[in-house]
């Protein structure tokens, strides 16, 4: 009887290891697509010859935590 209770609770660690990641993996649904387009944009708009200075004087920040410019 205690070796089936043991058996049990450790097929239920593991059962619960093992779906444990995929609860916690973020959604790729949840990205915000226009945020996307909106920095895809605003870089390809730049152009191929902006030097870096330009380049960081024309672009925001978009890493996360960053203000809102």
């Amino acid at each position: 009887m205690v070796l089936l209770i043991a058996g049990l609770v450790l097929a239920g660690g593991l059962l619960w290891l093992i779906t444990l990641p995929s609860r916690s993996a973020p959604n790729p649904d949840t990205r915000d697509q226009d945020v996307l387009d909106q920095a895809e944009a605003e870089v390809r708009d730049l152009g191929a010859m902006a030097s870096p200075d330009d380049a960081d004087d024309a672009l925001p920040d978009w890493g996360p935590g960053t203000p809102d410019r």
